[in-house]
């Protein structure tokens, strides 16, 4: 783990080429809603150094609600599509997934999304995108 950013409630490390993302139970109470989108971006662009890789955002320590928000909040937001590969989400309930996925499917992505509870499964879902992406990257450039 490396590059550990905590930025108004609001946790962020690159480990295994993937950006982690945690968010504080509290971080909705002292946060204005408007200001959310800036103060993630703020943060991932902290660790984006000019290199692509997935998001992986753990939501199980904050409630459906707010989980249902940030997910939007993120899947609809062009600034911070233009720092990252993919978004992995890491909810805590088979009912939220299903919740989130619906909305996935539904909204138009430039930026994929992938919704899980297992935290294996979401990792290996961010390498494999980070390591298919830096492969087509590299051939490109040969």
């Amino acid at each position: 783990m490396r590059n550990v950013v905590q930025y108004e409630g609001i946790k962020l490390w690159v480990d295994q080429d993937v950006i982690h993302c945690k968010l504080r139970p509290d971080f909705f109470k002292n946060y204005e809603k408007d200001k959310t989108e800036e103060a993630l971006f703020n943060a991932i662009s902290i660790l984006y150094d000019r290199e692509y890789r997935p998001l992986l955002l753990d939501l199980k320590q904050i409630n459906s609600t707010d989980a249902i928000e940030i997910f939007m909040l993120i899947s609809n937001s062009v600034p911070i599509n233009t720092l990252v590969l993919s978004r992995a989400f890491l909810v805590r309930s088979t009912c939220l997934k299903f919740l989130l996925a619906l909305n996935n499917i539904t909204g138009n992505r430039v930026v994929p999304n992938r919704i899980y509870t297992d935290f294996d499964l979401a990792l290996l879902y961010c390498k494999n995108k980070y390591k298919n992406f830096n492969t087509v990257s590299q051939r490109s450039f040969t």
